[in-house]
């Protein structure tokens, strides 16, 4: 009989530290929420807020992340002083006119072109640059009576001076197209071959800048670039003044497609 009492009051003491146990374990999660209520409440009441006129999410609550807009890009923020860029391409066409009764052109053989460009900000967006290029080619001579080519040199240098404005286009992305056109001189270094070497010669284009720095730029550009070579004449006429014979400067009619790295600081 001892003994059943004994188990009796042992179970009645383990049912009441487990239900004990219970209560407490659903009484912690209400009095935390209650706790996070009343320091919720207390800030807010610290707090003066205006009645209206005010959007909430000008007073942010404590304890949450609020949004904010990410910052400008370094490649937004920055424009350079000072650019040089080396590239590498191709330049292609050009005719020099001979007007001889064997030949009528000497063509110049579409090659490869290289050089850099050096530049300063003149405004914002706006700069001034040197251009050198130089491209290593064969000049031929066109034979009127055969149609045929005849190579003279396969190691003429055609170097172009330009001094060039380039505006760029601002834009909020790593992308910048730009505008350019400049005016200098082409040296013909033919080996005898021609009678002049130095022309005046200009170019026009344009191209687009892909930013993976802020100092470092991908750079991609074509330009149409004439070059005066010789001079011819041609007769003219005029209803009133009648006819006449009028000097003319020929072209040597090139173009160029580029890529390089432009270095920005």
């Amino acid at each position: 009989m001892a003994m059943k009492a004994n188990v009796l009051r042992a179970a009645k003491i383990a049912g009441s530290l487990i239900l004990l146990g219970c209560l407490f374990a659903a009484m912690t999660p209400s009095t935390a929420h209650a706790g996070d209520l009343y320091s919720l409440e207390s800030y807010t009441a610290q707090r003066s807020y205006p009645s209206s006129g005010y959007p909430s999410s000008a007073y942010p609550l404590p304890g949450y992340p609020q949004p904010s807009s990410p910052s400008p890009a370094g490649f937004n923020r920055f424009e350079p002083k000072y650019t040089f860029s080396l590239f590498l391409g191709s330049r292609f066409g050009g005719n020099i006119a001979i007007n001889t009764p064997q030949i009528d052109y000497l063509p110049i053989s579409d090659s490869l072109n290289w050089g850099f460009n050096a530049g300063a900000r003149i405004a914002p967006h706006f700069f001034g640059e040197f251009m050198w290029n130089r491209q290593t080619t064969t000049l031929s001579a066109h034979h009127i009576s055969t149609d045929e080519d005849v190579p003279l040199t396969n190691n003429a240098h055609v170097d172009m001076y330009q001094g060039s404005l380039l505006y760029e286009i601002w834009a909020s992305s790593k992308i910048r197209p730009y505008v350019v056109g400049g005016i200098g001189f082409t040296h013909f270094d033919s080996y005898g071959i021609l009678a002049f070497s130095d022309r005046f010669s200009y170019n026009l284009g344009g191209g687009v800048k892909y930013l993976f720095a802020p100092h470092l730029a991908l750079r991609a550009e074509m330009r149409w670039s004439p070059s005066d070579t010789t001079s011819s004449s041609t007769k003219f006429c005029d209803p009133v003044l009648g006819c006449f014979v009028t000097p003319v400067t020929n072209h040597a009619e090139q173009g160029q497609a580029n890529i390089g790295l432009e270095f920005r600081f």
